[in-house]
Parts: structure tokens; C-alpha cells; sequence
């Protein structure tokens, strides 16, 4: 049975990635959600809505939607999490999980009170490569992890609150080079220390960062490099990752369509399906989540261990030097409460099962 889904919020990245449901649409009803009515509409016509409201409220307490995924600027998700939570709609919440670890915390602890499922939505988590290389990186075909290295740069000015830092928690790295933190930590595991510097400052009017160059100290001695700008003067934005083991080499572009292994005998290439932000797999998976009565793979908590990343990152760069951190410990669920167990007959979904 499809789950009704709606889209609270109808700017761009909201048009991106109706664009990108693919296969997943099946599974989905969707309704859109704006305070714009006549957008929500244009939304709805669009992109195949059963429906459409002028308002969050509306849509959060209309009996047809069963979830809402936010697609708000970051200062708005413990509002629309506690507003959903209020009228038990399951939640997928854009990320970052939000700005500091206290709305974080609040924001799942808002969650589970409710016993709705919630899901951040780093689509990073889902992409074919990213998810194949994890999984080449199980089997132990290049040995022992000692490196994850990602370089991402592009050049696009921040607009509206995306240059306020009390909006948004931060500047480029906690919008955008977040989903880049999310890919060191699911491949490389959490850092037990990071250090961070940014660059010169390329756009004047923004008050946050756009650029910010990383290493981690991760699990078994692995270590992970980021350089991340959204002020490199280039004409095409690009995109670049390596993974190293002591066996070998994955190389992949995130949203590419191949992995690339090689050793110092042998290259080869794993193909794997169009990208397409990895939307389908991450809708996918949080289809599956409420169905089943379960965490996501991309839970509250893996939202939290990434933003824990970021903000270590800030700190690193405001007082010049190396940042300890231990994972967030995992908040308790209330007593009571058995809904997101999963059922003893219930497979766990993998995303990987689908490319």
C-alpha cells in the first residue's frame, strides 16, 4: 500500500527531487505543502499530487497524510517535527537534523515521545555509489581502511537564509558539505578526533563559511581528508571521491554511475544504475521504515552523529586546534513503547538490494 507523503515546502531542491522519485513514486501518494497555495498547486499539477494545501497546519492535520517530508530552511525543523509529531504524521526531515545538538536532541526525543517514525533525509546514505562502495568495502576487497578522501567544489553565492549563520547553524559546510561528512562517517566510521581550517572568504555578504578543508582520525587508525568549497571560481561543478585501503583503491564520483577498483595487478569498473541523488532508494527506505515499524538506516541518530562531525569542525576553526569528540549517546525510548521494534517475521530492507 502506498504511503501518503507530503512535501512541506515547494522550493527548488523540493522540485529536484519530485523529479527524481523514480521507481519509488509507486510507493508514494503525494500531496504538497506550501504557504504559497498557488505553489503548492503548481506542485501538485506537476508532479502527479493528490492533493495540495495553502498552509504546514493544514496539511499536518488533514487525515490523508500519513507523512511529511520538511523541506524547510533549518531553523524551521523542530517547529515542523513537534507540529508533526503533534498530529502523528511520521517525519522525513531534510537535513542537517538541525542547527546545535540541544534542537537535535529535542528534535528526536519530540519523535519518539510521539512514537512516530523520523528519518533524515541525506540522500548520500542511498546513492548507488556511495552504498556499492560500502559494500565492496565489507567484503574486504581492498583490505584494511586507510583512507577516505573527498574533494567537492563548486561556486554559487549563498542567497536568502542560507547567508544568515543564525538561521542556518552555520555557512556552506553544515548546508551543503554535510552530505560529504555523512559519506566519510558511513564509510570511514566516527572520528574520535577532527581538525578543520577555511579558506579565504570568496563572497563578501554571506556571514558563514564557503569552504572548509578537513582531516579525521577514524576507526583502525583510517583517516579522512575533505576539502569542500562553494567558492572555487570554476565553470562546472565537481565531484570527486577515493576510498584506500591497504589492498587497493575505489574510486567514484557520488552521484557517477560506477565505482572504479584497482589494485596495483588489476582496474575494473562496477556499474550501477543513474544516480538520481540517490532519492529513489532513500524513499524507498523510509517507506519501508514505516511499514515495518522500524528505525531507517538513516535514523535521528546517524542525523545527530553527522552534525556532531560539522559542529566539531566549527569549533576546530574557531579555536585552532584539533577537536576530541565520542559518538552522541543514543536517547532512550519511552517506556512503553514497542512500535518501532521490527516485527520477528520483518526483513530488514537494505538499500543496496536494489542495485
Amino acid at each position: 500500500m502506498a504511503l501518503s507523503l507530503c512535501f512541506v515546502g515547494c522550493g527548488g531542491y523540493a522540485a529536484r527531487v519530485a523529479q527524481d522519485l523514480g521507481d519509488a513514486r509507486q510507493e508514494l501518494t503525494l500531496y504538497f505543502a506550501s504557504r504559497d497555495a498557488k505553489k503548492a498547486k503548481e506542485f501538485s499539477d506537476a508532479y502527479g499530487g493528490a492533493g495540495w494545501f495553502g498552509s504546514y497546519e493544514e496539511a499536518a492535520a488533514d487525515p490523508r497524510v500519513e507523512a511529511i517530508y520538511f523541506v524547510t530552511p533549518h531553523h524551521l525543523h523542530l517547529e515542523g517535527v513537534q507540529m508533526a509529531a503533534k498530529n502523528r504524521k511520521h517525519i522525513l526531515m531534510e537535513k542537517p537534523i538541525a542547527r546545535t545538538v540541544a534542537e537535535a536532541e529535542q528534535l528526536i526525543r519530540t519523535a519518539k515521545d510521539a512514537e512516530v517514525t523520523l528519518m533524515i533525509a541525506e540522500n548520500y546514505r542511498f546513492t548507488p555509489t556511495i552504498a556499492k562502495c560500502k559494500e565492496l568495502i565489507g567484503q574486504g576487497l581492498i583490505g584494511d581502511l586507510r583512507l577516505v578522501q573527498i574533494q567537492r567544489e563548486g561556486y554559487s553565492e549563498a542567497k536568502s537564509w542560507r547567508a544568515d549563520t543564525a538561521l542556518s547553524g552555520g555557512g556552506r559546510f553544515i548546508d551543503a558539505g554535510i552530505h560529504d561528512m555523512d559519506a566519510i562517517v558511513n564509510l570511514g566510521g566516527f572520528p574520535s578526533r577532527i581538525y578543520a581550517a577555511t579558506p579565504r572568504q570568496v563572497f563578501p555578504g554571506q556571514t558563514g563559511e564557503d569552504g572548509m578543508v578537513l582531516t579525521a582520525h577514524l576507526p583502525g587508525g583510517a583517516v579522512g581528508l575533505l576539502q569542500f568549497s562553494w567558492a572555487t571560481p570554476i565553470t562546472e561543478y565537481r565531484e570527486q571521491a577515493w576510498v584506500t585501503g591497504t589492498k587497493g583503491q575505489l574510486i567514484f564520483k557520488p552521484f557517477g554511475t560506477e565505482v572504479v577498483v584497482e589494485t596495483p595487478v588489476v582496474r575494473r569498473t562496477v556499474q550501477l544504475p543513474e544516480a538520481k541523488m540517490g532519492v529513489p532508494w532513500m524513499m524507498r527506505e523510509f517507506a519501508a521504515a514505516v511499514r515495518e515499524g522500524r528505525e531507517p538506516l538513516m535514523s535521528g541518530q546517524e542525523g545527530l552523529n553527522d552534525l556532531v562531525c560539522v559542529l566539531a569542525a566549527y569549533q576546530s576553526v574557531k579555536e585552532g586546534r584539533a577537536v576530541e569528540l565520542q559518538p552522541p549517546a543514543a536517547s532512550a525510548a519511552p517506556a512503553g513503547r514497542h512500535r518501532l521494534t521490527p516485527p520477528k517475521s520483518g526483513k530488514r530492507h537494505d538499500p543496496r538490494s536494489l542495485i
